[in-house]
Order: structure tokens, then sequence, then C-alpha cells
């Protein structure tokens, strides 16, 4: 893909790589990519970093003490084993199983908007 986007004219690509990726995580892809394809120069930016940048707003604090107060209640329950999210603006306990076994595939019409806005 990177070389069929070079030969379209683009001028950067974006490479977005898990954590943990056996190929040596975002570095690692970096390094293959200097070493097969010569002419691109790869730069990697650990974006976790990033994210957490910046003051919270008051949302971000809202968001934290509601997630925090719910995993707290929940541990006095003596469940374990479960993460707390946010869905349809409800504090909402699942098995932490479900978050490594169950796959969601992204919506149709994303796939869609991404390929367009890549010419």
């Amino acid at each position: 893909m990177l070389r069929k986007n070079k030969a379209r004219g683009k001028l950067f690509s974006v490479v977005i790589v898990a954590e943990g990726h056996p190929m040596g995580g975002a570095t690692g892809i970096a390094d293959k990519i200097q070493h097969e394809l010569a002419s691109m120069e790869p730069k990697v930016t650990v974006i976790g970093h990033l994210q957490r940048g910046g003051s919270p707003t008051a949302a971000d604090r809202l968001l934290a003490s509601r997630l925090g107060h719910a995993a707290v209640e929940l541990l006095l329950e003596g469940r374990e084993n479960i993460a707390v999210g946010i869905v349809n603006d409800e504090v909402t306990a699942y098995p932490f199983i479900d978050s490594i076994t169950k796959e969601k595939k992204p919506r149709e019409e994303l796939i869609k908007m991404a390929s367009i806005l890549a010419i």
C-alpha cells in the first residue's frame, strides 16, 4: 500500500500500529519500511504520550469521576475482572475477556470515507 500511495503521488502515509505488534511495534515496522523502501523516511510517534498531554477539561474530570466511582462501587460489590466504560452516556460494566475475544468490525461508511479521503 505504501508503494501504491507513493506511485499515486502522495506525499505521506500514516501507519497505525497496535502496542505489542509481533513485528516489533511501531519502531520495528519503521525499520522494515526504511529497509525495504529506502526512498521513504519513516517517523515514529508514540501517540499515547500525545493524547495524555494538555490540561483536562471539565468533561474529562466528570468522565474520570463517573468511571472511578463506578469501578469502586463494583469492587465493593465483589465484582472483578471487569472494565467500566460509557455506552450511550451510561456507565457500563463488561467482562475483560470480552475486550480481547469479541471482534467488532468497523462501520462500512467509515471504511468508505477513509478510502475517499486517501485520494
